[in-house]
């Protein structure tokens, strides 16, 4: 009789021990599976008032996306800039839209393999206020494949996975798209180079403020363009005004403040339009400016003569009819 109850004593003592290794097992399985698939982080954007970012050591410096009441500006050392209008935007969406697909790794031996160590991944951090973490990740490695067939129409196209890991923790997770290539780039690539912009219809009246006596009006005027008092190729014209309605600056000069008065300059009248002015300055080579527009006045852009300056200041034989 005791030896029987032992047994049976013995049976439900196994029994239970199975059941917690089920149990425990199929809550680890559920809380993994919970993790993978769902966003890394879940934040209100509103809260955010600084972003952080440490780019990969050949990227550059760190910098950093400030917010100024409903404004944001981007700095780096003692330069404060205009951040592109859609920077921060982007930024912000890009995080919250983490959502892993599978679990790379989760030893730190595997940072190098995936590009996820300080030096070799990019790092974006979102502070509150009081400098408050509230997202801390670092991108790394990216790679891609071919998806469909190159032999259908429509095919060949191009899938990206970059890997990813929460600052602090060692599990790498793989994230679908192209989050690594979003978030690379300096500082410099974050910081709006608008030099002029506008809808070009708008455009009716030009004026070229030139050396010596070279200056000269091009004006829209009796349904026809007139560059001075000659008829001008409209076919031209509308190029050069396509060409300046969307311009963009290339070679940012932090430190240049002009000493001298600009030596060209052209400014763009019309419908409902503002600051539309261009000045040039000359640089000690002859052949590079210093070029600046109403837009954004306190940002200066190297150029040299072929290139940027070209693309602005036409002589006026260029708009004249053969």
């Amino acid at each position: 009789m005791s030896k029987r109850f032992d047994n049976k004593r013995l049976l439900y003592i196994l029994a239970g021990l199975v059941l917690v290794l089920i149990l425990t097992t199929v809550f680890k399985t559920n809380r993994q599976r919970s993790n993978i698939g769902s966003k890394l982080f879940d934040i209100d954007t509103a809260a955010v008032h600084k972003i952080v970012f440490i780019p990969r050591k050949t990227a550059g410096e760190p910098f950093e996306f400030v917010k100024d009441g409903s404004k944001w500006t981007i700095n780096q050392g003692n330069v404060t800039a205009k951040p592109k209008s859609n920077a921060v935007g982007n930024i912000l969406s890009g995080i919250l839209e983490i959502k892993p697909q599978s679990l790379a790794a989760v030893d730190r031996s595997a940072f190098k393999e995936y590009e996820l160590t300080d030096s070799l991944a990019t790092r974006v951090t979102l502070l509150g206020k009081n400098e408050k973490i509230l997202a801390d990740v670092m991108i790394g490695k990216f790679t891609y494949r071919q998806t469909g067939s190159p032999y259908q129409y429509g095919g060949n196209s191009i899938a990206g996975t970059t890997y990813v890991r929460i600052s602090g923790e060692n599990k790498i997770y793989s994230v679908d798209g192209f989050l690594a290539l979003s978030f690379s780039g300096a500082f410099n690539d974050w910081r709006d180079n608008t030099l002029l912009d506008f809808k070009k219809e708008d455009a009716t009246r030009i004026t070229f403020n030139y050396p010596a006596d070279s200056s000269f009006v091009l004006e829209f005027r009796n349904s026809a363009w007139f560059a001075g008092n000659h008829p001008a190729d409209s076919l031209i014209v509308s190029d050069y005004i396509n060409s300046l309605s969307n311009i963009r600056g290339e070679n940012f000069m932090d430190d240049f403040r002009p000493n001298a008065v600009p030596v060209y300059q052209l400014s763009i009248e019309g419908n409902n339009l503002t600051n539309l002015s261009v000045k040039c300055y000359n640089l000690e080579d002859q052949d590079e400016f210093v070029i600046t527009s109403g837009i954004n006045p306190e940002t200066y852009y190297k150029s040299k003569k072929e290139r940027l300056f070209k693309d602005l200041f036409k002589p006026v034989s260029y708009f004249r009819k053969p």
